[in-house]
């Protein structure tokens, strides 16, 4: 059955009514059907079985028939900051953070980022990717897509957090040992664009107490570093296993 997330408090015994670009999407892309049964989520602790009651071409209405507990999220809370890389690596990247069980994402404005600029038609685009992925991974909270932040603003909100600023050029510790040592619930991962990080900027990660770390001898492309720590972290802290 088709998961669908709806932004309404949902009510078993009850109906709930989509309505605009989800009644699109539900319609042309899905093509579901009255009599259809689909499950609905709105990034509470239930999810919900609906039936397709009325459908016409502004609106779905759906009656909800049962409801169940449900956890599928992650104990610890993993924050990405990324560099924003350039073209339409942020579209793949988005899935695979939601997959990975990533809590937030968080684009970010760097000296040498090459997008200086994020249009809030992209910054939508980006939220619609964030929660067709999670209808699709059986998450039942969508990854939040934060407005760019520079990157002192970035370290003042997340003083509390584990944090690890990844720098290539950093010898003297790496990122196995540092996270062997941490026992926190909330990380933040500060990667950089294609261009990486300038020394002020890692001045100011070891001035604001990040781990600065390197991930070994191979430089990764900056759309393989997220995903890849995600999963690190989620199989050490988290709840990914083999």
């Amino acid at each position: 059955m088709s998961r669908i997330f709806v932004n309404q408090p949902l009510i078993v015994q009850s109906t709930v009514t989509v309505t605009g670009d989800d009644c699109h999407y539900l319609t042309h892309v899905l093509r579901l059907h009255i009599g259809e049964k689909v499950f609905l989520f709105n990034g509470g602790a239930l999810e919900f079985e609906a039936t397709l009651q009325k459908i016409d071409s502004k609106k779905i209405v759906f009656s909800i028939n049962q409801a169940w507990p449900v956890s599928k999220e992650s104990p610890i809370e993993i924050s990405i900051a990324q560099g924003i890389p350039k073209a339409n690596k942020m579209d793949d990247l988005i899935p695979k953070l939601t997959e990975l069980g990533a809590l937030k994402l968080i684009p970010l404005m760097t000296e040498r980022s090459q997008v200086k600029s994020i249009s809030p038609h992209k910054l939508d685009r980006w939220k619609k990717i964030a929660k067709v992925s999670a209808q699709q991974t059986g998450r039942t909270r969508l990854m939040e897509i934060e407005t760019p932040e520079t990157l002192e603003r970035l370290l003042e909100k997340h003083a509390s957090f584990e944090k690890f600023f990844f720098y290539e050029l950093e010898l003297s510790e790496g990122f196995k040992p540092a996270l062997k040592k941490c026992t926190a619930k909330q990380y933040l991962c500060i990667i950089g664009p294609e261009g990486g990080f300038t020394q002020p900027e890692v001045s100011l990660a070891k001035a604001s107490h990040c781990h600065v770390v390197s991930l070994g001898q191979r430089i990764l492309r900056t759309e393989t570093v997220a995903p890849a720590l995600t999963a690190i972290i989620q199989f050490e802290k988290g709840d990914l296993s083999l």
